[in-house]
């Protein structure tokens, strides 16, 4: 399965870290890192786990990548914020809504 996480510790001078959902989990360099950029604190990543949990390779994700998931977000955000202010103005009345 794959899931979204960071890197909190740089794995160059020990065991790495990464928060998954919460969650930590070491990892090293050797057979799993499989991006040219190097692993630095707040960085995101995807990460293969295995059905036991276990890393199987972390890419880093790209920032263009991450302004494409945030723009998506924030049109999908909007959406629903425009249909509950028409649900609103449909139980109360639009005149209702604009006085003061």
């Amino acid at each position: 399965m794959k899931k979204r996480g960071r890197v909190l510790r740089d794995p160059r001078t020990g065991l790495g870290l990464l928060m998954i959902e919460g969650r930590q989990y070491r990892f090293c360099l050797e057979g799993v890192w499989k991006s040219e950029a190097p692993p630095t604190p707040g960085l995101a990543v995807d990460v293969k786990l295995d059905h036991a949990g276990q890393i199987l390779a972390i890419t880093v994700v790209s920032e263009s990548r991450l302004t494409e998931e945030a723009e998506r977000s924030l049109g999908t955000v909007r959406a629903a914020g425009a249909k509950m202010l028409r649900r609103i103005a449909a139980k109360c009345g639009m005149s209702s809504l604009l006085r003061r």
